[in-house]
């Protein structure tokens, strides 16, 4: 089986379009078993991030950066940076389909027995908790009024080097 730096060196651009089942399917986890956050070299220096180094993603939406999971469970919106010159200056990206919670990444209790989940389905990060949400409609994403659906193209972010 190839790893993931195999591949990239054949193939430098590497699409998995399935979305959430992504990180259940273990013949594309084995290639990617992780997302990043692009971002481009030049906006990289200036904020002096590195390849590789650990970012939070933060809005005016969620200036914490996580997922409230509620009853004292959070997710962090953590990824590896990965610094590109493809990426338009000033914009960030991420693959879906990773830095999920409830895939059986985590453990959880089925009559009264603890189900052991397995940590490589909540690997990543998925940045979906910074879209912005409407001003109005203060639990709701904004969304594009001619298509309906929900602006996630259209959200400033902000990355803060963990």
């Amino acid at each position: 089986m190839y790893d993931y730096n195999t591949l990239k060196k054949a193939r430098p651009f590497l699409n998995l379009p399935t979305k959430a089942r992504t990180i259940t399917n273990q013949w594309l986890t084995a290639i990617k078993p992780e997302n990043n956050v692009v971002i481009n070299a030049s906006d990289a220096k200036r904020l002096g991030i590195s390849d590789g180094d650990k970012v939070r993603v933060v809005s005016k939406s969620n200036p914490g950066g996580y997922w409230d999971l509620k009853h004292g469970n959070r997710k962090e919106m953590v990824g590896k940076a990965q610094v590109i010159e493809g990426m338009k200056p000033g914009v960030v990206g991420f693959c879906l389909g990773y830095g999920l919670w409830a895939s059986g990444g985590n453990d959880i209790m089925i009559d009264g027995k603890k189900i052991k989940g397995d940590s490589r389905r909540s690997a990543g990060i998925n940045c979906n908790a910074a879209m912005r949400l409407d001003d109005h409609v203060t639990n709701t994403s904004l969304y594009d009024p001619v298509g309906g659906s929900v602006a996630f193209y259209d959200t400033k972010v902000r990355l803060i080097k963990v």
